[in-house]
């Protein structure tokens, strides 16, 4: 009986928070991620990202069950909550399956905002607890080809128990490059795709990142205040150095792309949520993550991320308004939700994802050439516009706080 109570309260808290961020409205890096499920606008054929192709097609898979957001993003959070009820039945643990409960749905952490941290920390976390190494290492290759920013850490981690897992490691890397290699000889522009998004694109990033945010800017340091009294006392619960070597070689590694904000720490939450820290530190750090996020109510955008709320409000509603509206759209801003919410599909071969925009140098040569030949019916713009129009063959169809709305005139 008592397990089933908790087991139920964890299922009605992962709910709960699941419901209230799958009615926020989502900003720009999820709208990308569920361009191919609610647009079915392929990965790399039809746009470009700086990601590997896992999470857009994890919510690809996600809209077949119904293509629309809510759907969409109550499946994803309630999905990234389930790991913390397979801890607790696994270990019976349950101050430790809270805490990865209240981490991975944390405001705090931005995780209502578009990530590649949060499936990852959920198949970290059963591979610190499996005990089969063909599972452990199972999770670990899937959790890095989701978010190739851990493959040290997770290198490490199969590097310091190698007598159990080398075998399995070696066997998984050979089935990866065995079906790169085929792709590359079968469908070599499929390959080529895949190695544009997820290798050259987020090198190009990192390269062109110099001095692009001062250090330790207001996003750093309010991950750093909220994490660091979980990791604190995760660390004195199991000081043990070769567990804690992974997760810090994955900060380390996250901190030399030059720009850590909120969401990058995501992934830390496995190895803290395992640590085994005493039940009551875990209910007081969880009470002052409920209390000091309004026990989940009111506005997210405004109580988290005030800054872009009003914007990502206007993005959804302008996407709604050009749903069902015939012709081709581009929307010339980084606010790419907007071809989610309409459903219609980036035609040129890109959408102005920022940063991506401005490294994709042969994606751009090509969306110039096709946009001149083919220019698109409806444009949707404001002050970040990347690409120039000649606006006399457009006419203003509408307006919003944050928006224009222009549509191709008749010829």
């Amino acid at each position: 009986m008592t397990d089933a109570l908790l087991i139920g309260a964890l299922v009605v808290l992962n709910l709960y928070v699941s419901w209230r961020y799958a009615k926020t409205p989502a900003e720009s890096d999820f709208g990308i991620f569920a361009t191919w499920g609610m647009t079915g606008a392929a990965y790399g054929r039809d746009f470009v990202d700086c990601k590997t192709p896992l999470v857009h097609a994890w919510l690809a898979l996600l809209a077949k069950v119904k293509r629309d957001f809510l759907t969409v993003r109550l499946l994803h959070f309630f999905t990234t909550g389930l790991p913390s009820i397979a801890y607790y039945v696994i270990t019976k643990d349950f101050a430790g399956a809270l805490a990865f409960l209240v981490m991975i749905h944390s405001g705090w952490l931005l995780t209502f905002h578009g990530n590649v941290g949060d499936i990852p920390a959920g198949l970290i976390l059963l591979a610190l607890i499996s005990g089969n190494a063909w599972i452990v290492v199972g999770l670990l290759v899937l959790a890095t080809l989701y978010e190739p920013k851990l493959i040290i850490a997770t290198g490490l981690m199969v590097l310091v128990k190698y007598q159990t897992l080398l075998v399995p490691a070696l066997v998984y890397s050979g089935m990866v490059v065995s079906a790169l290699m085929l792709l590359r000889y079968e469908k070599r522009e499929v390959f080529d795709w895949l190695v544009e998004s997820s290798f050259t694109i987020p090198k190009r990033i990192q390269k062109s990142r110099k001095g692009l945010y001062p250090f330790m800017p207001g996003f750093t340091s309010t991950a750093f205040l909220y994490i660091l009294p979980w990791l604190a006392l995760a660390i004195s619960a199991r000081p043990d150095p070769l567990y804690w070597i992974p997760p810090i070689a994955f900060l380390a590694f996250q901190f030399s792309g030059k720009v850590v904000r909120q969401n990058h720490f995501i992934p830390l939450i496995a190895w803290i949520a395992a640590a085994g820290m005493k039940p009551e530190f875990v209910y007081a750090l969880a009470a002052t993550d409920f209390i000091s996020s309004g026990l989940y109510l009111g506005d997210i955008w405004v109580r988290f991320y005030p800054g872009i709320a009003s914007i990502v409000k206007d993005a959804k509603r302008v996407g709604e308004w050009m749903k069902n509206k015939p012709g081709s759209l581009w929307v010339n801003t980084m606010w790419a939700q907007i071809y989610a919410y309409s459903g219609k599909k980036p035609e040129h071969g890109m959408m102005e994802v920022v940063e991506v925009n401005t490294v994709a140098d042969e994606r751009r040569q090509l969306v110039n050439k096709k946009i001149i030949t083919n220019p698109p019916i409806w444009i949707v713009t404001n002050g970040d516009a990347s690409v120039e129009f000649d606006y006399k063959m457009y006419e203003m169809a509408a307006r919003s706080p944050h928006f224009l709305v222009y549509k191709r005139r008749v010829q």
